[in-house]
C-alpha cells in the first residue's frame, strides 16, 4: 500500500508531487513534518476522495456546498473550519483545515481505496521548490516509506489556496485554478473578495 499505519508516501497529483499520510496517523504526520524540516505552525492540507467526502473533514456552510463542485476537483485548496472529529494532531492550534480533491485519477483513487483523508503537503524540503519529478526531492527519500513514479509532471504550480466564509473569500495562495476560483467565488456566488 502506499500509505499504512506510520507510513509516509510521495505521489504524484494534479499540480505537483506531494508527501501523504493517513489524517489520523499521529507519528506520520510528525514524520512528515520531520522529513520536510517543516515548523509545525505550517499547517498540513487534507485530501479526499470526492467532493461528498469534504463534510467528513470541515463544516461546509450551505452557502458553501453549491460552490465546493464548481472548484473541485481542481488546483484549489478550500479552507474551511475543521470538524470536531478530526485528528487534534493534525494542525494544533488551527480552527480551519485546507481540504483538496484533486483532479487526479490515482490520488483519488487511493482516498477512495483507504476509505479515510490523507494529509498532503508538496514533496520537498520546506520552502524548497515544487517537485515535478521523482528527482526534484532525492534529498528526502530516505524519510519516504513509499515513493510513486508518475513521471515528469507539466506545471510548477501547487494549488490555489483560499478561505470561505458565509459572504466573503480570501485567497492565501494564489495557484492553479486561480482565476477560475475568484470567478466561481466573486462573480458567480457575489462572496466579497478580502485578498
Amino acid at each position: 500500500a502506499v500509505v499504512s499505519t506510520q507510513s509516509t508516501g510521495a505521489l504524484p497529483t494534479d499540480t505537483i508531487y506531494g508527501i501523504c499520510c493517513l489524517v489520523h496517523d499521529t507519528a506520520a504526520i510528525n514524520k512528515i513534518y520531520q522529513i520536510k524540516g517543516r515548523s509545525f505552525s505550517k499547517p498540513l492540507a487534507i485530501c479526499v476522495a470526492s467532493v461528498q467526502d469534504i463534510p467528513k473533514c470541515v463544516e461546509v456552510a450551505s452557502s458553501s456546498s453549491p460552490i465546493l463542485p464548481k472548484l473541485l476537483p481542481g488546483g484549489v485548496t478550500v479552507v474551511l473550519p475543521r470538524t470536531p472529529s478530526l485528528n487534534p494532531a493534525l494542525n494544533p492550534g488551527f480552527q480551519t483545515v485546507g481540504v483538496r480533491v484533486p483532479d487526479h485519477k490515482f490520488v483519488l483513487d487511493l482516498c477512495a481505496e483507504l476509505g479515510a483523508p490523507i494529509a498532503l503537503t508538496s514533496a520537498n524540503v520546506s520552502n524548497g521548490p515544487n517537485s515535478l519529478s521523482i528527482q526534484d526531492f532525492k534529498e528526502i527519500w530516505s524519510g519516504l516509506d513509499v515513493i510513486v513514479d508518475g513521471g515528469q509532471l507539466l506545471q510548477a504550480t501547487g494549488s490555489t489556496v483560499v478561505e470561505i466564509t458565509d459572504t466573503s473569500f480570501t485567497v492565501i495562495r494564489p495557484g492553479r485554478d486561480y482565476e477560475k476560483t475568484v470567478r466561481v467565488l466573486s462573480e458567480e456566488h457575489h462572496l466579497e473578495n478580502l485578498s
